[in-house]
């Protein structure tokens, strides 16, 4: 067998194979659908909420990166051993995690203007800690997670 043989082999089975996927594929954005969403939220008929942020590192040498996301702007943050943080918004997503191996927890706690919420703590080697606070009209949530 040439190798343009070969080639012409190996091409014509690949289209056979995506043309018996075909039918597959299209039952499946007939069962899903093809509607996209927005990923923007709908602020109006909620005030925003005052968050304030707690971040601690048991060792106070510890460093430590994140993130706050406040209805779609974000703030990049690093500091060592503890930092308070206010931000206010809808939808607030505030992540950090050590980057010091082995130093000790790192834990996030968050209060809001509007109920208490909660906290998260890690004592994992390069571990994180995530907060996740949203108020609009159609959802209300505070979450907390480790990484």
């Amino acid at each position: 067998m040439t190798s343009d043989n070969l080639l012409s082999t190996i091409t014509t089975r690949n289209a056979m194979k995506t043309i018996t996927s075909l039918p597959s594929i299209i039952a499946a954005v007939f069962l899903t659908g093809c509607a996209t969403t927005s990923n923007q939220h709908d602020y109006s008929g909620k005030p925003p909420v005052d968050v304030d942020v707690a971040v601690t590192c048991s060792d106070t040498s510890a460093k430590f990166t994140g993130t706050i996301l406040c209805d779609g702007q974000t703030r990049i943050i690093s500091g060592v051993g503890s930092g308070a943080y206010h931000v206010t918004g809808h939808d607030i997503v505030c992540s950090f995690k050590k980057t010091d191996a082995g130093r000790g927890r790192i834990s996030i706690s968050a209060t809001t203007s509007d109920q208490a919420s909660g906290n998260s703590t890690t004592d994992q080697k390069f571990g994180g800690v995530r907060a996740e606070i949203m108020r609009t009209a159609k959802e209300q949530h505070d979450i907390f997670t480790t990484f």
